[in-house]
């Protein structure tokens, strides 16, 4: 899902705003090539990956255990508990950013 913000965003900043808003689950950094991003972690099966690139927030579902990621990550955005994950996240970002 990719959201428009009206102005330019840093990481840090995401990463407080996610962090305050979702203060029961775990958000960290992932220095990822070829930009970072902030993984939301729900569980060890269930997250989203966060990443932004000028006036742009794309939020993607994902499974935060590497392991686990190789065998589910490309049947993981069609499951619906990544699903509702990716939008409840869509959903504040768009409110806070758009």
């Amino acid at each position: 899902m990719i959201l428009q913000s009206k102005e330019p965003t840093d990481l840090g900043d995401l990463q407080r705003s996610l962090e305050r808003q979702f203060s029961n689950y775990s958000v960290y950094a992932f220095n990822g090539v070829p930009r970072s991003s902030l993984i939301v972690r729900k569980s060890h099966t269930v997250g989203a990956q966060v990443s932004i690139d000028e006036n742009e927030i794309r939020i993607d579902a994902c499974c935060p255990k590497i392991m686990v990621s190789g065998l589910i990550g490309f049947i993981s955005c069609i499951l619906p508990p990544y699903h509702r994950f990716e939008i409840k996240i869509a959903d504040f970002l768009r409110k806070k950013y758009s």
